[in-house]
């Protein structure tokens, strides 16, 4: 007699980790935990709630003067962080967004900060294309650590000591 096979079950595996730098754009229909750590950069998490895919960049500043087609500026990474979750078969209508960073970390003249910047780019982005902010924690003085779960939309973070982020360290 030959035995029939058996299925074994088998946890779910917990999702890989990517950590994003600086001009980092990611999008995955897989679970992943995307972490990035932020001072004035600022990170846009996109999550469709009817897919369960999601996705994250890591900006610097809003834009380039002379119009390099970079991700480490804000207006390139949104529209390459909305593009790939459009390619892997989201709709513009499922997609929630969650905004992070932003701080006054960086020692600027008179005038709008850079973080404050980078955040106002972000939400006027976002708005445009009439996608919903569903949480945002940007601003302050300290930097902050985040790790988006793109299977739930879940982001946990945390606030960064002082001195942490290589530009608030006396030189």
């Amino acid at each position: 007699m030959i035995a029939e096979p058996v299925a074994l079950l088998t946890p779910d595996a917990p999702p890989a980790q990517v950590s994003l730098m600086q001009g980092d754009v990611f999008v995955s229909a897989e679970p992943k935990i995307l972490t990035t750590v932020l001072g004035s950069c600022v990170a846009v998490c996109l999550w469709d709630r009817v897919r369960g895919f999601g996705g994250m960049n890591h900006f610097v500043l809003p834009t380039d003067p002379r119009g390099e087609n970079n991700p480490r500026y804000g207006d390139v990474a949104i529209d390459e962080l909305e593009a790939g979750l459009l390619w892997l078969g989201c709709k513009v209508t499922d997609l929630q967004a969650k905004v992070f960073g932003g701080a006054a970390v960086l020692a600027t003249g008179a005038g709008e900060s850079v973080g404050t910047s980078n955040v106002l780019l972000a939400l006027r982005r976002l708005s445009d294309r009439r996608i919903r902010v569903a949480a945002q924690r940007t601003g302050g003085t300290f930097g902050q650590q985040i790790r988006f779960n793109t299977r739930t939309g879940e982001v946990f973070f945390r606030y960064l000591p002082a001195g942490t982020l290589a530009a608030d360290r006396p030189r």
